[in-house]
């Protein structure tokens, strides 16, 4: 079996993405995983037989690792890291798009590109980015937990409004949301709008409505049952570069509930435009809204569930270590 090193990065427990879920993923199919987490430390914890969750300062001893040992970098600024710790091959998984919010990244991409054996990309328009870059480049999407998000749909959270219909968005409240648009939407009263997740990059939540709510950060286990007592999710990105090369996981996630999606344009999403209503204006994604809470189709329901079943954390996975079979002979 394999030894994977996930470069220091966000808490493990912290807004689950996929760094957290591939490395879950890896130590399930009996590879042994070191998260390292980016606040200081010395301390290593057990998350399941083959997952250790280390501080930044653990040090991680060679010789007691099965080899290889494989290094996982997710953002390219990792690069100055590298030769830190032991390895013996470099992965670099491209999450986003180096502009926007992540600009400060662009200045690393040449140095990780040099020192990367094998190159993943979250999305086609990454992949695409990239496939001229190196030699090694391979597309996989993000997906969804299914053991997680295949939960009862009988709970409530007690934070929840009641009374009105709901229109929910999970995960970063973050500055690449359109605010604009959300101003828009909100005026409707006859909707509750909630929000869970981490402020990111933005110090309040900028919006004070008596039907919008925010809930903040909830427990990873505890976002199904959100999702699941939600009328309609949305995804109300901006649209620029940054946006445009994500591949959302709340997508997955959304559909795994069989909910109704309004997103704005992203190519990522509008792949899925038979599952997701796509608005191209501040207008048409109020009007979307209306049309995805009123829908009453048994078959998109099932389709949207069976999509992301075939859309889980274990298959990108699983997609993964035959790529790295290949390349790496391992």
């Amino acid at each position: 079996m394999v030894t994977f090193i996930q470069m220091p990065t966000v808490p493990y427990n912290w807004m689950v993405q996929r760094p957290q879920q591939i490395m879950k993923q890896l130590s399930l199919k009996g590879h042994t995983v070191y998260y390292i987490e980016s606040k200081q430390g010395n301390y290593i914890k057990k998350e399941n037989n083959n997952l250790n969750i280390i501080g930044a300062n653990y040090n991680i001893t060679s010789k007691y690792l099965n080899r290889p040992i494989i290094l996982w970098c997710s953002s390219p600024d990792q690069v100055s890291n590298i030769d830190k710790i032991p390895h013996d091959y470099v992965i670099y998984d491209v999450v986003d798009d180096a502009t926007h919010e992540f600009s400060s990244w662009s200045g690393h991409i040449n140095s990780m590109l040099s020192r990367a054996n094998i190159v993943f990309t979250s999305s086609k328009q990454l992949y695409d980015k990239f496939k001229g870059m190196h030699n090694k480049v391979y597309l996989v999407n993000n997906g969804v937990d299914l053991d997680n998000f295949s939960k009862s749909k009988t709970f409530t959270p007690r934070d929840l409004p009641k009374n009105k219909k709901i229109v929910g968005y999970v995960g970063a409240v973050a500055s690449w949301l359109d605010w604009n648009l959300i101003n828009h939407i909100v005026k409707d009263s006859s909707y509750n709008f909630v929000f869970v997740g981490p402020l990111y990059n933005i110090n309040n939540f900028p919006i004070l409505r008596s039907n919008v709510y925010f809930l903040g950060v909830k427990n990873y286990e505890y976002i199904p049952y959100y999702i699941n007592n939600f009328n309609c999710c949305i995804i109300p990105f901006q649209i620029n570069s940054m946006t445009n090369a994500c591949n959302p996981i709340k997508l997955y996630e959304y559909m795994s509930s069989g909910k109704p999606i309004v997103s704005t344009a992203m190519k990522e999403v509008v792949n899925f435009s038979n599952l997701c209503y796509i608005a191209n204006s501040k207008d048409s994604f109020k009007k979307h809204i209306n049309l995805a809470i009123n829908e009453n189709d048994k078959n998109l329901i099932n389709l949207r569930i069976k999509t992301a079943e075939n859309n889980s954390w274990s298959s990108r996975t699983n997609k993964i270590l035959d790529i790295l079979k290949k390349e790496l002979k391992i």
